[in-house]
């Protein structure tokens, strides 16, 4: 099911299929990629209780091992609205037969969408409902159509960092898609700018951490129009166009975990910046897109 939002020269599309945003239009242009099969199919899917690949495709929660599919099991599910306002909507799952077949834990994830005055922001909220410790990770893989209008070409963007500081960007080993110690750290970004070039994604994701400001400007270099993006309690971003595809979008995907590494187990509680929550605790976090 969609629900449409809106608000003064705003409007978006969400789905109960994966919570997912699918479309934000504002003054007619729309911002977010349209999700072409030749492409990429997705969208906007919302990744919990994995980031990426798991290792050998499983993980191991209290000692039992699991299968448990690329991203997770968030953006297959079918969530319920439990809110809707005109510029709201606030998205329920929790724990069900399914679910636990991959990941043994009762939870409740929440996924909010709101337009604000000047683009939207996405919040997820993920509370542990059992009786014992839960490890997770989650974030997001929105998907921005780049260019955002005829005439313009995907190279002529720049992400701009409002401060890059001592980050460090890692690529994912080519093949497995896991992290690598080998591999060498990227020196991309010069002072601040990382233009956006095709070649750059000739193996998979970017993937920055450590940055000292989690905020980011996708922009055109001549006009300066694209959008702001906000991600102040993520720990990494992951930053994904397809391989050899020349496609006209970018993914900045605002991460609390990593893919796996291939000097870790499957074990979740190994994970980098994994989150464990006591029962009953929750953990929130969002990410904020702003139109310049």
């Amino acid at each position: 099911m969609n629900i449409t939002l809106s608000k003064d020269d705003s409007s978006a599309l969400c789905t109960t299929s994966g919570a997912e945003l699918i479309s934000f239009e504002k003054d007619g242009t729309e911002y977010c990629w349209y999700g072409i099969p030749e492409h990429w199919s997705g969208r906007a899917p919302v990744l919990f209780p994995v980031l990426c690949s798991p290792k050998d495709g499983k993980i191991i929660a209290d000692g039992v091992e699991y299968e448990m599919p690329k991203h997770g099991l968030a953006r297959h599910e079918e969530f319920t609205p439990v809110e809707v306002t005109d510029s709201k909507v606030v998205f329920e799952l929790h724990e069900n037969p399914g679910t636990l077949e991959h990941y043994p834990y009762p939870f409740c994830l929440r996924v909010t969408h709101e337009i604000t005055d000047d683009g939207f922001e996405t919040a997820y909220r993920v509370t542990n409902t059992g009786s014992g410790d839960m490890t997770f990770c989650i974030g997001g893989h929105p998907g921005f159509n780049c260019p955002l209008h005829d005439g313009e070409s995907f190279e002529d963007y720049s992400l701009i960092f409002e401060d890059y500081g001592d980050a460090v960007m890692s690529i994912t080993q080519e093949g497995t898609g896991y992290m690598c110690p080998e591999i060498p750290k990227l020196d991309l970004v010069k002072n601040g700018e990382l233009p956006l070039r095709y070649s750059d994604y000739d193996n998979d994701a970017l993937i920055i951490e450590n940055l000292p400001r989690r905020s980011v400007k996708l922009v055109n270099r001549e006009t300066g129009h694209g959008i702001k993006f906000d991600f102040d309690r993520f720990d990494a971003l992951g930053i994904w166009t397809p391989i050899g595809k020349e496609s006209p979008f970018i993914c900045l995907e605002p991460w609390c975990g990593l893919p796996a590494s291939t000097d870790e187990t499957p074990e979740l509680t190994n994970k980098k910046y994994a989150r464990t929550l006591a029962p009953g605790e929750s953990f929130e976090t969002s990410y904020r897109v702003t139109v310049i």
